[in-house]
């Protein structure tokens, strides 16, 4: 009898126990296993963050055709304290005395129509610059909307810019295919400019080929201004803070790239080094430029999310047509756009 419990007890063990062979297999198998899901957890993540983004730019449509039934007119890319006389001082050389206050711009505006309006009630408009006035202890350009932020980009909402940190925006205004100017910074040069694609040639900050214009004291849309029609027109486009100087200030500063950000430049143009020297010498390469940064960036993977003007949000490859993107960045070409 104990003869026979010996060999039950030892039979049992023998069958319990796993050979290294064995433990191998099963590692190699969950290896596998593991390799095959994560690049479909990896997918369904970036489709959350997409699909986050839309809606983000949904809102922001619905907030400008609330807008735009308060006051009958698209809100301005960007508003300063200046007007035309100050213009006209400007355009001789002479530096005007009177204050060049920013008075924030869309991002701003819109606001209240995003369920903002604790922090909108609070900004004085005849005050200072907004971005820096105080409200409740930190200021203006600090506040962190979320309705602004794609969670694909990399950042937490804010980016440090000069002297402070700044809440920034993932989204910019269009201003259209207009003129790219000249060399654009000339501590940052850049030549290149895609005017040949500009479907108008006499557009500017006082008559944009897009919406918006950072001069929005000078030039606010009206519906009836974008002859295109609304469903043909681009009014926002995804961008990347961190690749654009100008976007780096923050979505409450005037100077923030709203009414500049254009379809002139092919989507995702890499202008994100910090400076020339760690672009490799290329100024079209730096978010200084103040020229290839103002073309439309996303990091979802070869597509970026554009705002159309009736509200609906349309994907475009990263490798569009250029002409036919020129076509919707315009408000009033009279052509018709195969996208």
């Amino acid at each position: 009898m104990l003869a026979y419990k010996k060999c039950f007890c030892r039979c049992r063990s023998n069958r319990e126990a796993f050979t290294l062979i064995e433990l191998l297999v099963v590692i190699a198998i969950i290896g596998v296993l593991v390799g095959l899901l994560l690049p479909a957890v990896q997918q369904a993540r970036e489709a959350a963050r997409r699909a986050s983004c839309i809606n983000h730019m949904k809102q922001i449509g619905i907030a400008i055709h609330s807008y735009n039934d308060a006051n009958k007119n698209l809100p301005p890319g960007g508003e300063w304290e200046q007007g035309a006389p100050w213009r006209a001082l400007q355009s001789t050389g002479a530096r005007p005395t009177g204050p060049n206050r920013e008075r924030g711009g869309v991002l701003v505006r819109l606001l209240p129509f995003l369920e903002e309006n604790a922090l909108y009630s609070q900004i004085d408009f005849e005050g200072g610059t907004i971005a820096t006035q105080m409200v409740n202890g930190k200021r203006v350009r600090e506040y962190v909307i979320a309705t602004y932020l794609c969670p694909t980009d990399i950042h937490d909402g804010t980016l440090r810019q000069g002297n402070g940190v700044r809440a920034i925006s993932n989204y910019g205004a269009n201003y259209g295919p207009s003129w790219a100017g000249g060399n654009g910074n000339p501590n940052c040069p850049c030549g290149q400019n895609y005017n040949s694609y500009r479907p108008l040639t006499n557009t500017g900050h006082t008559n944009p080929a897009g919406p918006f214009s950072r001069e929005g004291n000078l030039f606010i849309c009206k519906f009836n201004e974008i002859t295109d029609g609304l469903s043909k027109t681009i009014f926002f486009g995804e961008v990347r803070a961190n690749c654009s100087r100008h976007q780096r200030n923050g979505w409450a500063h005037t100077n923030n790239g709203n009414g500049l950000f254009n379809t002139l430049y092919p989507l995702n143009y890499d202008s994100c080094s910090k400076d020339v020297a760690s672009a490799g010498g290329d100024g079209c390469g730096a978010e200084c430029n103040w020229k290839t940064e103002f073309g439309y960036k996303s990091l979802h993977p070869g597509v970026l999310n554009f705002l159309m003007g009736d509200g609906a949000v349309t994907s475009l490859s990263e490798n569009v047509d250029h002409t036919a993107f020129q076509l919707l960045g315009c408000r009033m070409d009279g052509q018709v756009s195969t996208l």
